[in-house]
């Protein structure tokens, strides 16, 4: 599950997303799963 306020980088394509509201799920792209980055 994808938390709130957090970022996340697809390592496949480079594409980031920054989670605005939490729910259910993992974030998928390029097929992978996406890895959250560090503060």
């Amino acid at each position: 599950m994808a938390k709130q306020d957090a970022k996340y980088k697809c390592e496949v394509c480079g594409n980031l997303v920054n989670v605005i509201e939490a729910g259910v799920g993992e974030l998928i792209c390029c097929g992978e799963p996406m890895k959250e980055l560090g503060e």
